[in-house]
């Protein structure tokens, strides 16, 4: 019985098919740990000089990508009675989608019946009270933060995210939850404001105000 020659060939076609099986594995693989790195982000488990939980504050991001990042001024969250004038702040961003912290001390401002008057879009949590900004994707609330000096002080805070710029009211609703998580733990957990226990749990409810802006 004659010996099978080897085909010189045949040799090459097999060389060629297992070079391209192992670029199309290496190919796919790249795009795979390159798509899953543009997908995570690492955020932070606290944020804004440890005030806030940044598994609460992830999902105002929405879907974007890329490195967290954090700037915070004028000592944020500071003392209360200390963050008058244009207040403390803590922004911060993944990608290019952002969510904003500011607070500022105040005595005085809007009524709650001006606010449902003069404003298109009414924000509401508990004793708390103020306007939302579709346009802005914003959130302004005035808490009761009151001290034996200042009885009528009030705790203004104002929450923004890019996502909810005339976005969704599912992106609305992430703004809602974000603020209300905000409110409580600032009034109650930073500030310690005299009847913060009292604030609701969940979001900040928004309505339709009697305003057109």
């Amino acid at each position: 019985m004659g010996s099978r020659q080897w085909n010189p060939r045949f040799k090459n076609q097999v060389l060629l098919l297992g070079g391209l099986l192992v670029m199309a594995v290496g190919s796919s693989a790249f795009w795979w740990l390159h798509l899953k790195t543009q997908g995570d982000s690492e955020i932070p488990a606290r944020m804004c000089n440890d005030t806030f939980s940044g598994a609460q504050v992830k999902p105002s991001y929405g879907r974007a990508h890329g490195e967290f990042e954090e700037d915070t001024a004028r000592g944020f969250p500071g003392i209360l009675e200390e963050a008058r004038g244009l207040g403390v702040v803590c922004e911060t961003s993944v990608g290019n989608m952002s969510a904003n912290f500011r607070v500022q001390y105040t005595q005085w401002g809007k009524s709650r019946g001006d606010v449902e008057k003069g404003s298109k879009y009414v924000a509401e949590f508990g004793e708390g009270y103020g306007e939302y900004g579709a346009e802005k994707g914003s959130i302004s609330l005035r808490v009761p933060c009151p001290t034996p000096e200042e009885p009528n002080g009030r705790m203004y805070l104002h929450v923004g995210a890019t996502a909810a710029r005339g976005g969704s009211s599912e992106d609305v609703s992430k703004l809602a939850d974000l603020t209300g998580y905000a409110a409580r733990t600032l009034a109650q957990n930073v500030y310690k404001c005299k009847g913060a226990e009292k604030l609701p749990e969940g979001p900040v409810h928004i309505k339709k105000g009697e305003g057109t802006r």
